[in-house]
Parts: C-alpha cells; structure tokens; sequence
C-alpha cells in the first residue's frame, strides 16, 4: 500500500463515524495515539485492518430434534509479533465488530506485554445458558472444525472468554485432534491433564489484584485496609477479591448481572462464591446490604470493573468515589467516561495493563506445550507477576491520566517496528509534517 492509498479504516479512524460501542471506542484511541505518534497514513491503516476475518454458520441439531444455526466468527488481527493469540467468548449478540475490536486490544495486550503474539478473538452468537451440555459440545465441535483451517499453535491461538471454560477448550482441543491437529498448544485454558496451566484459571484475575495493589502504590496508598467494589463476580472478578482479600483489602462490595451487594467491614469472597454455588442469587446473601444500580458507585478506594464492555458509563464516571479504578474486563470505561474520571483526578488503570495476567498465563502454558514440560504452579505464578511488573513500570514513568495512551503508545510502536523489519511497511513510517 503507498502512502496516497485509500484505507477504508482510515476515514473511520478521522470521523468516528462508526456506531456507539466498544468498536467505535478502539477507533477513537487508535487515532488519537497513532496522530500522537506521527505515522504515516499507510503505516496507521496497515496497523488497524485485520489480517483475517471469517464468518461461519453452525447448525445444530437441538436435543427435541429441532434444528437451529448459530453464527460464528475469528478475526486474525496481527500476526506482526508472532501468532495470532484470543479468547473464544460464547455470548448472545456477539458480532463482527466486537470481535474485530476485541482482536486488535488483544493486539496491543501482548505487545505490551512483550509476548510473542500477535491478536486475534473469536465468538460464537449463542445463549451458552440455553443450551445443554450435548448441544454446547456440538456447537464447539462444529465451530473448531469450521475455524480450523485458519489457526494452529504457531498460526492463531484459541483461550477462553466469557461464556467459555477449560471444559470447552477440551472439546476444541479433541475436535482438532481427530480432524488430524493433535497439537496441545493448538489451545490454551486446557483442563491441567490435557496440559493446561495450573495457575490458568486463576491468573487473570490474580493479576488485576497485583497491578491494583502496584497502582494503589503509585498513588500513595496501601492494600491492607483499602476498600475495594468488584463489579462482575465470574472468575476474574472472583479471583482478584480473593487475592485482594488476602492481601489485606476490604471487599466493600461485589456485584453481578443478579445484582449487587456491599459490607462496611468487608465481604469474604470464598464464602459469597460458595453462597452462589448452592443455588442462590448474589444479590440475596444473608449477611450483606443489596445495592441498587453499579456496585461502583460505593464508597471504595478502588474500583474494579471486571464485567463487560461498557459499564463504566458517564453516569457511573459522575457518582464514582474511588480515587482508583483498574478495568479487570476489556473496554469496560467508555472514553467520556475516563475523561470525566481524569478530571475529577481519578486514575485508570486501562485493561491492556490490568488483566494482562491471563494471556501471560497462556504464553506459559503454550511455551510448556512446545516444551512437553509443565511448572509448577507457583512457579508459573512468579513468572506472571514478573511479567506485570516489568510493564507496570512502563505505565510508572507517566501521570495516570496518561496511562492509557502511553500503554497503548508502546504496544503499537512495538507491532510497527516488527512490521517494518517484515518490510510490511515503511522502516520511515513517520508523517512527513
């Protein structure tokens, strides 16, 4: 592509034309980093577009012989820096363009984060809930089995996401290797005996633990006694209150798509988790206060939104009292929402720093899969923690309202570079002002 090329990104990126949403929010942060960055309009649309996108149609026979199809998509963003690396999320209303957005934050993830992995993401448009196990295993095989001719362990790396877990990783895994591909780094998040990392399920939301107690820190703050609200209690949200708990943090409060609820003196995540497991409601724990609306907006030191995209809204931005929030979930703070938040002087950690503890953890276990070599889980642990602390120090050097863009900053310089040792783009890749 030449510089006077036309790059149907492009326009996108300068009008923000595209629909409200965690796309659209990309595209306002890609643009705003890429200008800050000086490149060249060729370089900025070489960056943005996908390498790959596929859309495939499943259908399932359902249990009472009715048949049903279910749409699903990859998208391969980059594979600058080495193969392509994402979750696979099962979730109503999944679409092209979260995935392709939701590729390319993975993009700059691993780049921050110094992995040798480019970004993909991948999704399938259903209700896991209404399904049973028979027919979730189906649309897994029918999905790793339409996917397949497009990603591999050295190609384009499959994980869990929402909706998604080790068992369903296991399924791809088999699908895989009775079409030919036994290869156990074809997918990471695998159950420990098929390979899988011990310390997996654990480290993403052990990670937004670290970093918060990092950036609580940088703040002038201590964990012990800080009061923390979790917005989201799957397992990211799960596993950093209980980490945050043992590390001496208050749990104030908690809350998931039943509802929220809060405690002055602090919550015991283990005992909340275990009150969910037998059956009940979040919202309707004995021994808390409900919440009505966002669990953010408690009186906290740290918020957590370790839900979905989008959460964190201007109206949630205007009651937060938090001084800290660090996004466990991917693109939870929409962009009005952290500039009311800077100007209110509240920091965000933003989520290719803050729950980069789970793709780390895949490299790992894709590193021991090559190797036919497993750690122990401590071990793994101290190598994720490392990790994060290597880039938190990146992030360090810079006010907290720059954090976003300078995390993002570094990961596109990265993925730029490689691109131009490839001779994929200019090694001047730099606007001619």
């Amino acid at each position: 592509m030449t510089e006077t090329a036309e790059c149907p990104a492009q326009p996108i990126v300068d009008r923000a034309v595209v629909p409200e949403g965690l796309l659209a929010w990309e595209h306002q942060r890609f643009g705003r980093v890429t200008n800050d960055l000086g490149l060249d309009p060729a370089t900025v649309c070489a960056l943005h577009c996908a390498a790959r996108s596929l859309i495939v149609e499943l259908p399932l026979i359902r249990d009472d012989g009715s048949m049903a199809v279910f749409t699903g998509y990859r998208v391969q963003h980059s594979t600058a820096l080495g193969p392509a690396k994402g979750g696979t999320r099962f979730r109503p209303g999944v679409a092209l363009d979260d995935v392709t957005a939701l590729a390319r934050l993975m993009t700059w993830k691993t780049a921050l984060h110094g992995l040798p992995f480019g970004g993909a993401k991948g999704g399938v448009d259903c209700d896991p809930r209404d399904l049973s196990s028979r027919e979730r295993h189906e649309v897994t095989r029918l999905y790793t089995l339409a996917i397949l001719p497009m990603i591999g362990s050295d190609v384009d790396v499959p994980a869990p996401d929402i909706g998604t877990d080790e068992q369903t990783m296991a399924w791809m895994f088999h699908a895989a290797a009775e079409a030919g591909h036994r290869d156990p780094a074809i997918v990471t998040g695998k159950p420990v005996l098929l390979g899988g990392s011990r310390f997996r399920a654990a480290s993403t939301g052990v990670g937004v633990a670290h970093v918060a107690e990092r950036a609580w820190e940088h703040l002038g703050g201590t964990i012990a006694g800080a009061r923390v609200a979790i917005e989201g209690f799957g397992s990211v949200g799960y596993w950093a209150a209980v980490e945050l708990h043992d590390r001496g943090a208050r749990i104030v409060g908690v809350g998931d798509i039943t509802g929220g609820i809060t405690r002055a003196d602090g919550l015991d995540p283990v005992a909340v988790r275990r009150w969910i497991d037998d059956g009940h409601d979040l919202v309707d724990h004995p021994d808390a206060d409900a919440v009505e609306g966002s669990i953010l907006r408690i009186d906290c030191d740290v918020a957590v939104p370790a839900a979905l995209e989008g959460t964190l809204t201007d109206e949630v931005a205007e009651a937060l009292v938090a001084r800290l929030v660090v996004e466990g979930a991917n693109g939870p703070t929409t962009p009005s929402a952290e500039r009311i938040l800077h100007g209110r002087g509240v920091g965000v950690v933003p989520d290719l720093m803050a729950n980069g503890g789970g793709v780390i953890s895949s490299y790992f276990e894709w590193a021991q899969n090559h190797q036919r070599i497993p750690w122990t889980e401590a071990d793994e642990r101290a190598r994720v923690l490392e990790r994060l602390d290597r880039s938190w120090e990146l992030l360090a050097t810079v006010s907290p309202e720059s954090w976003r863009d300078h995390a993002l900053g570094v990961a596109i310089r990265r993925v730029t570079d490689a691109m131009a040792l490839a001779g994929r783009v200019s090694s001047n890749h730099r606007r001619a002002d």
